[in-house]
């Protein structure tokens, strides 16, 4: 993954606690580095299909691409890049920031819409089936 990149992730909250839990033991050990470094403002699991619907909406990816790609300095100049109305394209924003995936810097009376932590990239991982290893193998009775 490139470095300052939001994952989004579906229904990896078990991968990623373990994954937490093995940088901790190894911090611990006295481990350093790539090894035990993860930054958690850069990764974002949704739970629910809900989350996940409202996220892939056609006009939610592509208010997400035009702040990647043009950096809107504003509500307006994102409206403007994606060719649509103020007042949806305002509506659409805070539902992505209701999600954890866009924030706004104020200055003034402007709202200039970013991404989570001021990130660069965007990276999805949806991965299926959704049973962990332990699930498979209590159901194979």
């Amino acid at each position: 993954m490139k470095a300052n990149t939001l994952k989004i992730t579906f229904k990896q909250r078990d991968d990623h606690r373990d994954a937490a839990e093995k940088r901790l033991r190894r911090a611990q050990a006295g481990e350093t580095g790539e090894a035990v470094e993860q930054d958690v403002r850069f990764v974002l699991n949704f739970e629910e299909y809900g989350d996940v619907e409202q996220l892939m909406r056609e006009r939610n990816l592509k208010l997400i691409e035009a702040i990647v790609e043009h950096q809107p300095e504003s509500i307006q100049d994102a409206a403007t890049v994606v060719d649509r109305d103020y007042r949806d394209v305002h509506r659409n924003l805070e539902e992505l920031e209701s999600l954890g995936v866009v924030e706004f810097e104020v200055d003034g009376q402007r709202k200039k819409p970013q991404l989570r932590e001021g990130v660069e990239n965007v990276d999805f991982s949806f991965q299926f089936p959704l049973h962990t290893a332990a699930d498979a193998g209590a159901s194979a009775d």
